[in-house]
């Protein structure tokens, strides 16, 4: 079973705190659909879960206007704060260290190749580089600092490249959804049979491998116009 931890907040100058399932309520917050009811471990606000004080129901009224305990709760869960286990912690430590090498792997490339980098190379510099990720914080907000420390040890550059993408009709949907998904479509322009059609996007230069590779397995072609 999950380890229970207790979600608080501040109000009126008291302390109201709940019991709750850890990972139900790191879901809720997350904003996973969760009832509430499953989320107390016991259907009671304390002042101090730990002792086991409850909430006199007349400091409810006065901090949340009602002293319906699953509405008190669902406050406390939406605004207040929730307790962070060691294992909560190291998964979102993990996640955001994830995402920051997929970010790196597709915006960024070898200047003496001109290819993506391996994800598995990536992890290997950032952890000899000794990158400490927040799992607190955005991993946007924590790109820079990643980067310039990668840079001692991996030679990386960035930079975006116009393609032409040029695909059979049926396979328009597919590619489309491909394109948009790693950067931005700038036109798009149809053969006179509609047999074809040619997009035209800014990807990141690591986006150009898969690009040329899935373009390529539909019938494609791709035509690199300019790095910019």
């Amino acid at each position: 079973m999950p380890e229970p931890v207790v979600a608080r907040i501040h109000r009126g100058g008291r302390r109201f705190e709940i019991l709750v399932n850890s990972d139900k309520a790191y879901a809720f917050r997350e904003g996973k659909k969760v009832d509430v009811s499953e989320i107390l471990i016991v259907d009671k606000v304390f002042s101090d879960a730990r002792k086991g004080l409850e909430a006199p129901s007349q400091d409810l009224e006065r901090a949340f206007g009602t002293a319906d305990v699953l509405r008190v709760a669902e406050v406390i869960l939406r605004e207040g704060e929730i307790q962070i286990t060691a294992e909560y912690r190291k998964r979102l430590q993990e996640e955001k260290f994830r995402w920051l090498v997929n970010y790196i792997h597709r915006d960024f490339v070898d200047p003496q190749t001109g290819l993506p980098h391996p994800p598995s190379r990536i992890e290997r510099a950032m952890r000899q580089a000794k990158v400490r990720v927040d799992p607190f914080k955005e991993p946007e907000a924590q790109v820079k600092d990643v980067v310039e420390k990668l840079r001692r040890i991996l030679p990386l550059k960035s930079g975006r490249v116009r393609l032409a993408v040029t695909v059979p009709a049926p396979a328009y949907g597919k590619v489309r959804s491909l394109l948009a998904g790693h950067g931005d479509i700038i036109s798009e322009s149809w053969s006179s049979d509609g047999s074809r059609v040619t997009i035209t996007v800014r990807v990141p230069l690591g986006s150009q491998v898969l690009i040329l590779d899935r373009v390529g397995r539909l019938g494609g072609e791709v035509k690199a116009l300019g790095e910019e």
